[in-house]
């Protein structure tokens, strides 16, 4: 009877994990995002990791030999496809139609690893290692002295703690921060417990799998999860979907011990020291945007971040736009709804290609 039992069982597992199987396989085919690229590299960093460069395509309009190349580096648990996940809502696309040069960075954390690889997912690491290298390289293959620089959500974070130790001022003609916090908080309970937690005990979050799995009924109805990436109602019809499938990767146990830490103090550090402490004496003009409801990097964070940059030279160019109703704006914007919401080709997108553009700020 018991071996009956056992060979019943190992039929069920093995039939489910057979439907799952091809559960993943037909709905990761039919959402699959593939839009053409002029070149993918790969570059290995100094401390061994590898991280992906994509150039969008050569840039066509007049303008276009007076631009500096753009680089997009994406956020916490995203890869490339943050800025470039629709044709019609791609951040990456619209710049480059209008005479960019756009480049999409995929930082070590974007990409699946195993072992030792994994490990060394560090938001340190990932400061002193893949930014300057990336920014690097597009300047070599452009031959451009500096360039601009678009950071969503973790790529801004990460931009606040390499300059003035890894990324030089020179090396960034202009600067566009979205939804990127220049506070890490928590409840104030949670926050003394973080302060307790060893970093061992932290897990990893594999969101990849998940996302997958359930990506086909993420529209069908709403949970208290869905407002916490986005804004439900400002994202189109499909979209939701795709970026479960294409854009979510996994958040190594490191990466997430580096975030719990800093929620811990109710900052970013490296080394120790704020990555905002840096700031102050910043001359790269920066433009900052916020979403009126994002819950991961809400207003005030992200005009904390802005306060600091270059709080001690009043004559370097920065702006602060949020966006949201309240704002003149058709809907209000959650975090990932910054990148693709119904309404960024016309309301964010030309905000950001304006700034780029070197039109004034006002």
């Amino acid at each position: 009877m018991n071996v009956a039992c056992a060979l019943v069982m190992v039929l069920v597992l093995s039939l489910v994990a057979l439907a799952t199987w091809a559960h993943l396989r037909y709905w990761t085919r039919r959402l699959l995002v593939t839009m053409p690229y002029a070149s993918t590299e790969e570059l290995v960093t100094p401390d061994g990791a590898t991280i992906v460069l994509r150039r969008i395509g050569l840039p066509t309009a007049p303008l276009a030999s007076e631009r500096a190349p753009v680089l997009l580096v994406h956020g916490l648990g995203a890869n490339h496809r943050n800025n470039d996940l629709d044709p019609e809502f791609s951040l990456a696309r619209h710049l480059q139609a209008r005479g960019h040069d756009v480049w999409l960075l995929t930082l070590r954390s974007g990409r699946p690893t195993r072992g030792a690889a994994r490990r060394a997912v560090r938001f340190e690491s990932m400061v002193l290692h893949d930014l300057p290298v990336a920014i690097a390289a597009v300047r070599e293959r452009t031959g451009a002295a500096s360039i601009d620089y678009l950071g969503f959500s973790m790529g801004g974070m990460l931009l606040y703690g390499a300059l003035g130790r890894a990324v030089p001022e020179a090396w960034l003609r202009r600067v566009v921060v979205c939804g990127s916090p220049g506070i890490v908080g928590v409840a104030r309970p949670l926050r003394r417990w973080l302060r307790r937690l060893p970093r061992a005990l932290v897990p990893g979050a594999p969101l990849r799998l998940a996302a997958r799995l359930f990506a086909f009924a993420s529209e069908w109805f709403r949970t208290p999860f869905h407002g916490v990436t986005v804004n439900p109602r400002n994202v189109p019809p499909g979209l939701t979907r795709s970026a479960l499938v294409n854009l979510v990767e996994d958040i190594p146990a490191a990466l997430n011990a580096d975030f719990a830490a800093f929620s811990a103090v109710g900052e970013a550090r490296v080394g120790g020291v704020s990555t905002l402490a840096g700031l102050a004496t910043v001359t790269v003009p920066a433009l900052f945007i916020a979403g009126s409801v994002d819950n991961l990097a809400p207003v005030r964070s992200v005009r904390r971040a802005f306060d600091a940059w270059a709080a001690e030279r009043p004559e370097t160019p920065k702006r602060f736009v949020p966006f949201g109703r309240a704002y003149g704006h058709a809907e209000d914007y959650g975090h990932g709804d910054l990148a693709f919401g119904k309404h960024v080709a016309t309301e964010i997108f030309p905000v950001i290609e304006g700034f780029l553009a070197e039109q004034p700020l006002v």
